[in-house]
């Protein structure tokens, strides 16, 4: 006798496969959005560096910057995001960069920064732009010449906050308020710390400011938040960021506030993509740009944000910035629906049970479409867009990279989260029935590995490495980073999980960074717990900005006892069952399965939800 679910499975088949034989489904316009991730979206026609912008009537306009390290640029370029198209504006009246924009009242203002070259002193001068007449006018000067400052809206006032009368100089933490309609300046509460290059953004009518530099951004940055109130003109201060860095962009998306980008000490620009929550006064890193910049645009339309433009030093030459023209689009994932109704991570018969026992109701879980908020009730074209997703599979947030190692033949480990897939050297064997989760690979241990291009560098934040494992024996290495050759003092590839060298415990050699000079070598992690039993293990490496964990099936098994300032920086590959050099002693021999990485620090409950 089939049970009441199994009817209900039977019935909501046949009512899906009845509307699409119907005709029903056809036609469909319906899509679902790729949350927490980045899209290259039409190049800016300028590329600059230094710029900045505004957003008016869902149109972004950027303005100023510098195309060369001996110039800068009057450009005003309009994107719109719903076009992916750009149109030449009138230029503003005098070239700048490390100038402070904002929109307000359908205007964008635009104040200081310096001319005619990037290092060159800072103005006084204050300009606006109507985009509805395309046209230029002067507003009264600024009490003081500035640039490099950060900017914010809070009611009917315009806040500019510390800065720098040009590069190289050391920072202000003056603060003046002002008035667009009676044209005039007000001065405020200084700020606690002298900043330049720093980001700031308003939430609840409060300015939240992050991160900055003394007067050298390529040697000193700050890790600074604090906040200011302007309706009782006072200072606080929050947890510091979990990196220090200046030259980043902010932007608010529901009451929370994404830090991107930037440049570190020692000249190192980033792509990290963190998000700040100012009611917990916690961080959480999310995926990061495709592409490092520091110094750009970053604005929001709709549920999107949008990263413009920027320059990074040249590879070879850190004293040429290298410009950019190249425009991303973040989709938050704010406000989209999805079908996976029961959350077990694939959309399939159990979901259109859902829906079927909501049908014609006002049921918000099953209300998916049109996104972003659904039309009211569950109907034809929810199950549309349910229909698409069919038997989809719903990949958790923060997962950068997922090898489920489930082929049965071919030299390429199928990545499941992008098309950074994995290329197989050596012999290894696929065992497509022999894995703790589905297939694994068998791993040789004398030239079997899999290689992968780069993933993360583990000195940009949060991130989590698991993987199933069966053998391997010590001083062999599951997870690692491969060593770039060039520049290794400061990239140095180690591994992320591997077995200690003497006892065949689990371990980690990513390296914590050092103050001492020379740099001493990294301080191994190593657990307790031996992994070389011959029996499947599912093992794991957490990092959540200030401590390196350990896990062995689902238990945390070691973890630093103090708190850490940041992990050594590594940009090369992602290497599968070998270590950074390919060394003979590290390739591993037994079966590996399930490599997961995350882009997050993973808590303690999903970690020992993937471990069973």
């Amino acid at each position: 006798m089939k049970s009441s679910n199994d009817t209900k499975i039977s019935y909501s088949v046949w009512f899906l496969a009845g509307l699409m034989l119907s005709g029903l489904l056809g036609g469909a316009d319906a899509s679902l959005a790729a949350e927490d991730t980045w899209t290259y979206k039409a190049d800016m026609p300028t590329g600059r560096g230094f710029v900045s912008g505004g957003v008016v009537d869902g149109k972004i306009y950027i303005i100023g910057g510098f195309p060369t390290h001996s110039s800068v640029t009057q450009a005003n370029e309009m994107y719109d995001p719903a076009t992916d198209t750009w149109t030449t504006m009138a230029v503003m009246p005098v070239g700048r960069c490390g100038h402070a924009t904002c929109a307000f009242d359908g205007k964008i203002y635009v104040f200081g920064g310096v001319h005619p070259d990037p290092y060159a002193s800072a103005k006084k001068s204050v300009y606006v732009y109507d985009p509805q007449t395309d046209t230029w006018a002067q507003k009264a000067d600024m009490p003081y010449a500035n640039a490099f400052c950060g900017i914010a809206v809070v009611n009917d006032t315009i806040y500019l906050i510390g800065g720098a009368p040009k590069f190289f100089s050391p920072p202000i933490s003056t603060v003046m308020a002002y008035n667009p309609v009676s044209d005039s300046w007000t001065p405020m509460a200084d700020m606690p710390h002298a900043r330049a290059y720093f980001s700031a953004c308003v939430v609840d009518g409060m300015i939240y400011t992050f991160g900055g530099s003394d007067e050298n951004i390529s040697t000193h940055t700050f890790n600074f938040v604090e906040v200011y109130d302007p309706a009782n003109n006072i200072w606080t201060t929050k947890s510091n960021m979990p990196i220090a860095r200046g030259a980043m962009g902010t932007c608010v998306m529901g009451g929370k506030i994404y830090a991107v980008g930037g440049v570190t000490n020692g000249l190192e620009v980033i792509r990290l993509n963190q998000l700040y929550d100012p009611v917990m006064d916690a961080w959480t890193t999310k995926s990061p740009l495709q592409h490092k910049r520091l110094s750009y645009f970053l604005g929001s339309v709709g549920n999107k944000i949008y990263a413009i433009g920027g320059s990074h030093p040249d590879d070879t030459n850190p004293n040429v910035p290298v410009v950019l023209n190249s425009v991303e689009e973040y989709d938050t994932g704010l406000g989209t629906p999805s079908p996976d109704f029961n959350g077990d991570g694939i959309i399939d018969s159990a979901d259109v049970c859902i829906m079927v026992d909501h049908w014609g109701e006002n049921y918000p879980l099953c209300d998916i479409a049109p996104p972003p908020s659904g039309d009211g009730i569950v109907d034809i074209q929810d199950l549309i867009l349910l229909s698409e997703h069919l038997f989809e599979e719903i990949l958790p947030p923060g997962l950068a990279a997922y090898w489920k190692l489930d082929e049965a033949e071919g030299n390429i480990a199928q990545n499941s989260t992008s098309d950074n897939h994995g290329i197989l050297s050596g012999n290894p064997v696929w065992q497509p029935d022999s894995g703790q989760v589905a297939g694994a690979l068998q791993l040789d241990g004398i030239d079997d590995y899999v290689e992968n291009d780069f993933v993360l560098n583990p000195a940009e934040g949060a991130f989590s490495a698991f993987a199933w494992i069966r053998g391997g024996a010590p001083g062999q290495a599951i997870i690692s980073q491969a060593d770039t050759l060039e520049g290794r003092t400061y990239n140095p590839g180690k591994r992320w999980l591997g077995v200690n060298f003497s006892d065949g415990k689990l371990m980690t050699e990513l390296g914590l960074v050092s103050a001492g000079s020379p740099i001493p070598p990294p301080p191994l992690l190593v657990s307790e717990s031996v992994i070389t039993d011959d029996q499947w293990h599912h093992i794991g490496f957490v990092w959540d900005g200030a401590y390196r964990c350990l896990y062995l099936d689902g238990v945390e098994v070691a973890r630093d006892t103090d708190a850490q300032a940041a992990l050594k920086s590594a940009n090369g590959g992602l290497y599968i069952g070998t270590g950074k050099n390919l060394a003979t002693e590290t390739f591993f021999a037994g079966l590996i399965d399930d490599v997961r990485i995350y882009n997050v620090a993973l808590t303690a409950d999903k970690i020992e939800a993937i471990a069973h």
